[in-house]
């Protein structure tokens, strides 16, 4: 189980979130407009949507951090050196317990949608998510 469903949900709703930062860089989908979309994904208050080229950004390092869970799974052909894999496995475990963990202050002076969907939502993902890259990332340092 640790070898095949573990790896494939984390690259699945990594990927998932990675396309949602993709149709977010140009639309506030599925929201009605732009201070609905603000207040409920990004906390603030002014309608100002984060910038396209950062919203890209994430949903390419979410789609690469897919990728890299297959590559360090051996579900898809390894790309560079195994430690370097390796160490962006741990790097990804990282950022996303520190994203899930450190969420919480995220909610102070936030709009009370994110802080909402922060607590019960957004940072318990991520840490769900940290955790299943820490599990592939132990499995493959074991082989």
């Amino acid at each position: 189980m640790v070898r095949t469903l573990v790896p494939m949900v984390l690259a699945i709703v990594l990927t998932a979130i990675g396309l949602l930062h993709f149709i977010w860089a140009f639309s506030y989908w599925p929201m009605k407009d732009a201070i609905t979309f603000t207040k409920t994904f990004a906390g603030t208050f002014d309608g100002k949507m984060p910038p396209a080229p950062i919203t890209l950004l994430v949903g390419l390092a979410l789609i690469g951090g897919a990728v890299l869970t297959l590559m360090v799974n051996e579900s898809l052909p390894a790309i560079g050196p195994e430690w370097l894999r390796l160490v962006g496995m741990y790097g990804l475990m990282v950022v996303l317990l520190v994203r899930g963990l450190g969420g919480y202050f995220m909610n102070s002076g936030a709009a009370v949608e994110f802080q909402q969907l922060n607590t019960v939502l957004y940072s318990p993902l991520c840490v769900v998510l940290g955790s299943l890259g820490g599990i592939v990332a132990v499995a493959a340092s074991r082989r």
